[in-house]
């Protein structure tokens, strides 16, 4: 048996070293690849995709799947072929061709997705992802004929937390999130952005690195570059960082890198001597989501840690630190953009998505009908109505590569965090002040402790479970919510 796993592992980095190298060509694509470079990245990304596919489905693959009872293994070794055979079940059910014609056409999309974005024009996507979509209903009809197209997408991006539990995390927060914005909204308090003020790209940048230093970046495992959608990429022994920067609204710089920060982390913390096996990988999406909602709001949305700022960002030093805090923290009139959204509106971006792929994917509505549908959405959700399709239907990149059925894991990832988070104020002694002197190394080791040592190891829901003591649910988070944006806007929103 020991012969069989050594095999089955070997097998398995071979898996992963080939999609480390795919993660880095899509690193290159967004940040430095020149513009003609598509026609052969797209060539490029199709074959690794195709000889990934090929391991994995591959007869000898099975044969050796066969020969293993996973009863016999040890705890580890078990969750390495729990991993690896659930990949290739549902693997060898899709045509290697079609699995090359999805990443050549994903390449192809996004680049266009690019030039539509600079000219503010969807139809100068639109025939690209129509057939991107056409690809991703053939990918479902292979899976699964019987279950729901959106159902099988959205367990390729989190297998191990049930439909239903996403689906009804979703309409608690659709539902009760929109009554408290209008509460707020009712409110008659309105903190001030104090964030829009003229700062050059080169220091917005500086700005970015003296925070990363801060909260514990390892830079001889990674690095930061601007791209056009901010994302991480990597492993336990690089990753990388890249964010966006609005010269006119530090804001927008500042919360998408210490949202990346998060995810970071994670990959940096992996166990280094697992890299290449499940149990040196991150958990499904949600966990990673998870990690970086956790920077980005519980740590870079208190109190406390603005007072940090205040302290030690020269460009801070002047204002209050409660009045930084409250405008980091404001309901915004305009919320347009997800990233750029407050913490209650931008879980009404992720239903708009979610409502929207499902009646895509499923064929309820096409390519062509995205514009007006998402911009009717937009008014009856957030009461406001984009005036062009950059703020649209174009501001993501996710459809456009492929990723349908991914949106959703970042409000699970929320809901996560926010249980986490909650856990850790439990466990860390005198946090905010913590937090307040800069002293973030005991909420990174309680993370590395808790989750992000595990890999793969647990299933989601088990992983959450042991860390929060409690399954993922929404309460943790309209607790923290409530409790927050009362005290913002001297209101009661306690149900």
């Amino acid at each position: 048996m020991t012969s069989e796993v050594e095999r089955l592992k070997e097998k398995s980095k071979k898996i992963t070293n080939l999609e480390q190298t795919s993660g880095l060509l899509h690193w290159d694509q967004e940040v430095i690849m020149p513009e003609k470079g598509i026609e052969a990245r797209s060539q490029q990304l199709s074959v690794l995709s195709g000889i990934k596919h090929e391991m994995i489905v591959s007869k000898e693959m099975h044969k050796l799947l066969e020969s293993i009872d996973p009863e016999d293994l040890e705890e580890l070794d078990n969750a390495t072929y729990r991993e690896v055979n659930r990949e290739h079940e549902r693997a060898r059910k899709v045509d290697q061709e079609l699995i090359e014609e999805i990443s050549a056409q994903s390449s192809v999309t996004v680049d266009k997705w690019k030039e539509a974005r600079e000219e503010d024009d969807f139809s100068v996507v639109e025939e690209q992802l129509q057939e991107l979509i056409k690809l991703k209903r053939e990918y479902v009809e292979q899976i699964d004929t019987n279950e729901e197209p959106y159902k099988v997408l959205f367990n390729d991006y989190e297998p191990y937390i049930r439909f239903e539990t996403m689906e009804e995390i979703m309409e608690t927060l659709k539902s009760e999130l929109k009554d408290i914005l209008e509460k707020i909204r009712e409110s008659s308090t309105d903190p001030d952005n104090i964030f829009e003020r003229e700062i050059e790209e080169e220091r917005q940048m500086e700005i970015n690195r003296e925070i990363l230093n801060g909260l514990g970046y390892d830079w001889s495992k990674g690095r930061i570059d601007i791209s056009e959608h901010p994302f991480t990429i990597g492993n336990q022994f690089d990753a990388r960082i890249t964010t966006r920067v609005d010269e006119k609204d530090v804001s927008k710089t500042l919360m998408p890198t210490i949202h990346e920060f998060g995810h970071a982390l994670y990959e940096q913390n992996l166990p280094e001597n697992e890299y290449g096996f499940p149990v040196g990988e991150s958990r499904d999406l949600s966990i990673h989501e998870s990690q970086s909602r956790l920077w980005e709001n519980h740590v870079g949305r208190s109190e406390s840690f603005w007072k940090y700022i205040q302290e030690n960002i020269t460009e801070f030093e002047e204002s209050d630190a409660k009045e930084l805090y409250r405008s980091i923290n404001r309901v915004k009139e305009d919320n347009l953009i997800r990233v750029e959204a407050d913490e209650l509106s931008y879980h009404l971006h992720i239903y708009l998505r979610f409502k929207l792929e499902r009646q895509l994917v499923n064929g309820d509505i096409e390519v062509t009908d995205l514009p007006e549908k998402w911009n009717e959405k937009m008014e009856n959700l957030l009461g406001i109505r984009p005036e062009n399709d950059k703020t649209g239907v174009l501001q993501d990149i996710h459809w456009y590569q492929g990723s349908i059925g991914y949106f959703t894991t970042y409000s699970l990832g929320s809901v996560i965090s926010a249980q986490l988070y909650e856990t850790i104020e439990k466990d860390v002694k005198d946090l905010d002040e913590k937090v307040e002197s800069g002293e973030f190394g005991e909420v990174r080791e309680w993370l590395k402790e808790n989750i992000h040592q595990h890999g793969k190891h647990y299933r989601t829901e088990k992983l959450v479970e042991k860390a929060s003591g409690e399954k993922p649910g929404a309460d943790s988070f309209l607790d923290y919510i409530r409790d927050k944006y009362s005290e913002i806007y001297d209101l009661n929103l306690e149900t």
